[in-house]
Formats: structure tokens, sequence, C-alpha cells
């Protein structure tokens, strides 16, 4: 089989498809991934080869603009609420219209017999029905189906390329572990995908090196601050600002992870107890942490389940990662923030629950063996391409 991968230019959007294709690669299959900028960045540094899908049109650029309007707090407050679908769907959309001509073309001239897509990035699907080829959705935190909205803003380009009419992806790869509640319903009217196959989450965080005091426990408890590389969901630095007061005033260690962010609101001399890292491969690092704080981003909420860590979220309004802080909430395992009111004296209060009592620590440890239980990628492969197979 030749499975062809692709996301927007975005690395937290390639992330999670990358355990899918090193599993396809063992398995003995074919893998291109057909992205541009820091997602194909990711895929080159995970081995992967990539084919240019959308750098000449700058197709990152409205992806940045809709970070800026998340910040402006104009794109709604629950990420399926009315403005923030026509805010995404036109951002999405428009990523998509840069990158679909020529995501069509990589999948004829290669001969792709599937395309593998996070379903917020609707362009896939148009490609894959344009080229005439099968689809696969894969999830990377809570299911979602094709972006609608997406799809609507594509629908002249769909038209142009004969992509006849736009039906759901055959198959669905579900990561979310099944006791932990969706609060997102994203409407679709393309229907469902004909299978549905759940698979463990790949925690692929990049790769990097794990320093030698990570592999250790201090005297105090480890707390981990990440929310990513875009400075927007920081705030340019003023949120991990009252972080550090918090973990000051607890008494606790606290791993800073900044990625490449531009955050001029972030003192540039820390205090003692505080690790400035601008990136440290966090699924591993978590085994020596007792709690996290995080923007609620999927892949980081997932890791931190696999990781069996507590953590307490404060998401940015208007995008998907509202209702995944609202699960880890609704399983017992952390705390939601509001990003408005989340002062040192509420990320204390938080992070005191989570370090003292024991019972988000059970959730988490609970819902950890839960994912380690849940298929492999290899198995999950295996299942699609048997699935295509016969649909062939």
């Amino acid at each position: 089989m030749r499975y062809l991968f692709t996301s927007m230019p975005v690395t937290s959007h390639l992330m999670p498809l990358v355990p899918t294709a090193h599993a396809a690669l063992a398995a003995g299959h074919e893998v291109l991934v057909a992205t541009s900028g820091p997602a194909a960045r990711t895929a080159q540094a995970a081995g992967l080869v990539t084919a240019d899908a959308g750098t000449e049109q700058g197709a990152r650029q409205p992806y940045d603009e809709l970070l800026a309007a998340l910040e402006r707090a104009e794109a709604g407050e629950a990420p399926d609420d009315a403005t923030s679908l026509e805010v995404h769907g036109r951002a999405f959309g428009e990523v998509g219209a840069r990158m679909l001509d020529e995501l069509v073309e990589i999948a004829r001239s290669w001969g792709a017999d599937a395309i593998v897509y996070p379903g917020i990035h609707s362009a896939a699907l148009v490609a894959a029905r344009a080229a005439g080829t099968a689809a696969v959705l894969h999830g990377y935190g809570t299911p979602l189906p094709t972006f609608g909205p997406a799809l609507d803003y594509l629908a002249p380009h769909a038209e142009r390329l004969g992509a006849g009419e736009i039906t759901e992806a055959e198959i669905e790869i579900d990561v979310l572990p099944p006791s932990l509640a969706n609060f997102t319903e994203v409407p679709t009217a393309i229907g469902r995908p004909r299978h549905r196959l759940t698979m463990r989450y790949g925690c692929f965080n990049n790769g990097g090196q794990l320093p030698r005091w990570a592999l250790t426990r201090g005297d105090v408890p480890r707390v981990v601050a990440t929310c990513g590389s875009a400075a927007s969901m920081t705030r340019e630095g003023a949120l991990y600002r009252d972080i550090v007061t918090a973990t000051g005033d607890l008494g606790a260690e606290l791993v800073l992870l900044t990625a490449d962010a531009e955050l001029p609101k972030l003192p540039e001399r820390l205090p003692p107890h505080v690790r400035p890292e601008r990136w440290v491969p966090l699924r591993a690092l978590l085994d020596g942490c007792d709690a996290i704080v995080h923007h609620g981003g999927s892949g980081t909420m997932l890791s931190s389940f696999a990781a069996g860590v507590p953590q307490a979220a404060i998401p940015m309004p208007g995008t998907v990662n509202v209702s995944n802080a609202q699960s880890v909430a609704a399983r017992g395992a952390g705390r939601v923030l509001d990003i408005d009111d989340a002062g040192p004296e509420r990320v204390t209060e938080a992070l005191t629950w989570l370090l003292k009592d024991p019972e988000p620590a059970k959730a988490a440890a609970e819902t950890a063996a839960e994912m380690a239980a849940m298929p492999a990628p290899a198995e999950v492969i295996e299942k699609v391409s048997g699935l295509l197979r016969a649909a062939r």
C-alpha cells in the first residue's frame, strides 16, 4: 500500500500521525508526507520523506492570522459555537485552498492508495475525492469529523477539480480513550466513516536529548509547564510568568518548555526553582514529573494521560483545547482554569490539589492503563490495509 499522509503546515497537527506512518513503514508499506513549513520539518526529523505542498502559496499565513484572532478573542468561546466554526472554517479552508492543487497532483503522480489526514485538514478529503483514492480520517484527540465549515469554503475548488460529491472518509482512526468524555459536537453533512478503528495514542513529541536530571526526582515536586510553540497561547509569556510565581509559592521545581516562542512578558531572569528549556521530549520527561500545566492541546493532554500525570489546563477560548480541558476535568484527572482569570493564586490552588490529593493522580493512572490496552498503531495499520484491499 502507498499511504500519503498530510496535515496543515503546523507541527502539532502532524505529530499524531507520525507513529502511524512509522508503523506503515515497518509493515512494508510506502509512506510519503505532503505538507510544508514546520510540519514538513517535523516529518523529515522523524525520518519520513516529504513532498512540498503549500510553500510557494504561503499556506501557513492564514493559520498565523487565526492565532492572532484567537489572541484578540475574536474566535468565539467554545470550539463548536457559531463564531468559532466560522472563523476556523475560513482559516482552515484558506490554508487548504493554498495546498489543494499540489495535494491532488502528488496523490495522482505518486499513485497513493489512501490519503491519511486529521479532520481539520479538510483539503485532504477533497484531494482524495479529486484523485480517486481512499481517505483515512486520523484522530488526534477529541474525535472530529472532517471539518464541515472548511469543506464549505473549499466547495468552489472541489467543483473546479471535478471532485464530485464529497462523502466522509472511508475509515476513521479514533485515539480518544473510551473513559474520556467528548464535549465537542461539530456538525457534519457528509455522512460518517464506514469503518471506525480505535488506536492507542502514539505520543510522538519529536526527538531530542533527555537531560540527566530528568531521569531522577529531587526533594520537591516537579511540575512541567508547556503551551506549545505559539506565543499567543501564553499571552506572550504572561501566563508563564504567573505559573513561575505560582510554583515558587508552592515550593516546587518548574520545568518551563518555551519552544521557539517569542515571550516578551516572561522575565529574562528566572528564579532558581525554574529550569527553562526550549524543547524536551514531553512523554519521556513526564515519567519524572508530578503534574503538568498546559494549554489544553490534544497532543499534550493525551501524552500527559499516557504518562499518568494529573493536569491543569488553561485553554484559549474558541479552540478544541477548551473541550480537551473539560475532558480532563470530567475524568477527575485535573482542573480547568480560565485564561483571563488564571493568576498565580489560582494556579497555586490547582497545583496544590493535583499534588496533595490522591484522586487526580489515581484517575490519571487509570487512564494511562486504559490507553496502554488500546490497539497499537502496528495492529491498526494492518486493519486499515485489509479494509482498503477488500474495498478494491
